[in-house]
């Protein structure tokens, strides 16, 4: 038995041996030389300690064609789940549990834009795509055995092209633009409450009249009522009400915050820049920090490349999109820029279909035929490919047949923009040649910050936007009426644009920023303002500012929220618990200062209080799949309980109990922390909740891979609406799901000097120093200094050529 048991013992640990080989063979080398069949000179890439390249390139095509190089070989992974992704083919990778993914990818447009793009493409940009593919696939050349992900489940690595670049534009587009949940959740509330009710959900700080709010619910719901009418098997609002649940549950698929198999590929964030007169070194300031869902790998992969372009020393530096070309946040030799996430571009028509004619909807007193087409999708492990029709509207493509929705977005007047506008803004020089890449723009719509080192500064408004027939975009209409139809697309001259504001700086972090009635609506449904305000306090200040001081604004943990709402809760509370008096001491202690750091107590307690308010509220009149759904929008949650907590005491939520449920909320906050953390109220701190831990989407499928490619779990501050952001959704824990992926700060003086963290790695590698070795610094707030150039770099952990194959010397001509 002895020997028996030795054999059993010998083969597990020569199978952890040869998988162990297996996932550390995959690790792309940093060090030696790689020849070239096709690059027009040697290209030099030198590693900082922290993984980050710079690449010293004779051109632009053979820096983009290093670029490739290493996006293949550090993340390859990140990259093929993208590219799925966007063309609808997850289930090739996954199987048959991703086929509705897929699906539901096909209807709302992504795989379609993205053959767009690549159809309208300028042949130069063809050409600068061709360069960047052909190092991508040097790179899985040069692989002896895939990574880990690939082994795991069993994908063959397939070479890249260019249709994969621009689906992963397509996919950016989606993922940073969609609000179409949020109208399907205003539609599905309409349905389930009175018109008061509902209305509460509609924003608050975007100051349309209350005739005008009325207006668009009162449209929406009329339309509603008709709907119900008609179909025979619509009975009543609440069974309505559970078939739009049932379409945002598909929908859902689509977001990588509910399907852990979508890959993470949206932003939103905080930018400010000061101009050098508001500045204490008289060179221009500029922050930014990118709010994204956090995992493993990180969203950004960052690097700096050095070349010679129309006879003039260039550079693009920053950080870049895996699959793309280009950075997308970065800086060159004389600006920086930063995007912000803002603009509604998509909105939803309820289409009327003929009671028996298939496929035909209503048009006015007409009816039509809408447009079909077909696709097939190849499902892993299955011979047979199944089939996908699409209905085309006079409005857009049906993401839903029962109830028949259909989605409209501006892509689908695309025109010639396409993603070599990135380009076009990594080479700008100024805020002219700025202004005409942005012009090329097509989506996401974005804020992008802009700084230079000749000390100006500028925010410029780019992406389509929509000029709406009726309503705002916050609920769906009407689609058989003409009227509410689109009328085109605004213009690039009325584009919202700042430039050397009297102020010295501008600041942008997702909120509305245009004043009522003031210029294009940008969007009716953004973020509340809370981070927008706090960052204007701060700059507006009389002193001169410092770069430090950007640093730290970015880490701000002040909690404008909670000032605000804390006086109102505390109030109207009247809670006859044991140890409220204790408690509601600490909160009102902590409400002096409401900075919401790791230790504080107050900022534990007011968290979870206001959460549970929300909770008890809005569970007072809405089913249990509606009420989830509203809580999961934290924004949503964030306009209309603020606003009945400020702004309307007597509003028909409160049902004439608003003390009561205030009271309600705060003691069951009280009996979750004495069962969470413990009966003394001075061991309830943040940190005991209010944790981060960085996730890897297999491991969150497979629980046994968690401890080889998750990151530790930390406590961590800050709060959903503070600058230094760190989210959750109001229907789960404290733990962060969302945070800065992307830290940077720069100083544009004649050379332009940038501090930077990501959280987590350059590498994709599980195996790799480099895989999470910037997560601590996260934590701890700091910045990494970025070196002018490859020979200012202090510590390298590797150099690698790309060697241009030489000619042989015996060709005859």
């Amino acid at each position: 038995m002895k020997t028996l048991s030795s054999i059993i013992l010998a083969i597990i640990a020569a199978f952890f041996v040869v998988l162990f080989w297996l996932v550390y063979a995959s690790l792309a080398p940093l060090e030696g030389e790689v020849v070239i069949d096709d690059i027009d000179h040697d290209i030099e890439i030198v590693y900082d300690q922290y993984q980050r390249p710079f690449v010293n390139a004779n051109s632009l095509d053979d820096a983009l064609y290093a670029q490739g190089y290493l996006h293949g070989s550090h993340r390859l992974w990140q990259m093929e789940l993208f590219r799925k992704a966007a063309q609808g083919q997850l289930s090739t990778v996954f199987g048959q549990s991703l086929l509705e993914t897929d699906k539901e990818l096909w209807r709302i447009g992504v795989p379609t834009l993205a053959n767009t793009l690549f159809n309208t493409a300028s042949k130069q940009n063809r050409h600068h795509i061709s360069r960047y593919v052909s190092g991508i696939n040097k790179a899985i050349e040069s692989y002896s055995v895939a990574p880990v992900e690939f082994l795991l489940l069993d994908n063959k690595v397939a070479p890249w092209t260019a249709k994969d670049v621009y689906a992963v534009g397509a996919l950016l587009a989606f993922q940073t633009a969609n609000n179409h949940e949020k109208e399907l959740i205003r539609l599905a509330l309409q349905q389930q409450l009175d018109v008061e009710l509902a209305k509460v959900f509609l924003p608050h700080d975007e100051q349309p009249s209350e005739e005008q709010r009325s207006e668009e619910v009162l449209t929406a719901v009329s339309h509603r009522n008709d709907l119900i009418k008609k179909q025979n098997n619509k009975q009543n609002k609440s069974l309505y009400s559970k078939d739009i649940v049932a379409v945002i549950d598909s929908l859902e698929r689509t977001n990588s915050s509910y399907n852990s198999n979508m890959p993470r590929l949206a932003f939103g964030s905080n930018s400010f820049v000061v101009s050098s007169e508001k500045s204490a070194s008289k060179n221009a300031l500029f922050a930014f920090d990118s709010h994204d869902n956090l995992g493993l790998p990180n969203l950004y992969y960052e690097l700096h490349m050095f070349f010679e372009h129309e006879q003039a020393p260039r550079q693009i530096r920053g950080w870049s999109i895996a699959g793309m070309p280009g950075v997308i946040n970065g800086y060159n030799e004389s600006i920086a820029w930063g995007f912000t996430n803002i603009g509604d571009t998509q909105d939803l028509f309820l289409e009327t279909a003929h009671p028996t004619e298939p496929h035909t909807f209503k048009d006015g007193d007409n009816w039509y035929k809408a447009t079909t087409t077909t696709v097939d999708i190849a499902v892993k492990g299955s011979t047979k490919k199944q089939q996908l029709t699409l209905v085309t509207t006079k409005n857009g493509v049906l993401i839903s047949e029962n109830p028949a929705i259909s989605l409209r977005w501006t892509i689908q007047d695309i025109g010639d923009k396409n993603i070599d506008a990135i380009l076009a803004l990594n080479l700008a020089r100024n805020w002219t040649e700025f202004n005409h890449a942005s012009n090329l723009i097509a989506a996401p719509t974005l804020n992008v910050s802009y700084a230079d080192n000749e000390g100006n500064i500028g925010l410029r408004t780019v992406g389509l936007l929509p000029i709406r027939g009726v309503g705002k975009g916050l609920v769906p209409v009407d689609g058989s009426i003409q009227k509410n139809r689109w009328k085109g697309i605004v213009a690039d001259k009325d584009m919202p644009r700042l430039f050397n504001p009297d102020s010295g700086f501008i600041a942008a972090a997702n909120a509305n920023q245009n004043a009522p009635k003031s210029g294009v609506l940008i969007s009716a449904d953004n973020a509340p303002a809370y981070r927008f305000n706090r960052i204007s306090q701060v700059l507006s200040k009389p002193s001169l500012l410092t770069i430090d001081d950007l640093q730290n604004l970015q880490n701000d943990w002040y909690d404008q929220q909670a000032a605000k709402l804390l006086p109102v809760m505390l109030a109207e509370l009247n809670s006859k618990n044991a140890v409220s008096v204790e408690v509601q001491k600490i909160v009102v202690d902590w409400l002096q200062q409401p900075i919401a750091d790791e230790y504080s107590q107050g900022a534990l307690i007011y968290q979870l209080w206001y959460k549970n308010l929300a909770q008890i509220l809005f569970s007072s009149k809405l089913e249990k799949p509606l009420l989830n759904k509203v809580l999961s929008q934290k924004y949503l949650v964030n306009h209309a309980l603020d606003y009945l907590l400020l702004d309307d005491i007597e509003n028909p939520w409160w049902q004439h109990q608003r003390s009561k449920f205030i009271t309600e909320a705060f003691d069951l906050t009280m009996k979750q922390l004495t069962k969470l953390i413990s009966e003394n109220t001075g061991r309830w701190y943040l940190a005991k909740l209010h944790t981060v831990q960085l996730q890897h989407e297999i491991a969150k499928e497979i629980e046994e891979l968690e401890i080889l490619l998750n990151s530790n779990k930390y406590a961590t501050g800050g709060s959903t609406n503070t600058v230094g952001n760190t989210s959750y959704k109001y229907n789960d824990s404290l733990a962060v799901t969302h945070g800065a992926t992307l830290r940077v700060t720069a100083e544009l003086a004649k050379e332009i000097s940038v501090n930077s963290v990501i959280s987590g790695g350059q590498s994709g590698h599980p195996l790799s120093p480099n895989y999470e070795d910037q997560f601590s610094l996260w934590l701890d707030k700091e910045l990494l200094k970025v070196p002018l150039n490859s020979a200012k770099i202090e510590k390298s952990s590797g150099k690698t050529i790309l060697k241009r194959k030489t000619p042989p010397t015996n060709v005859i001509n």
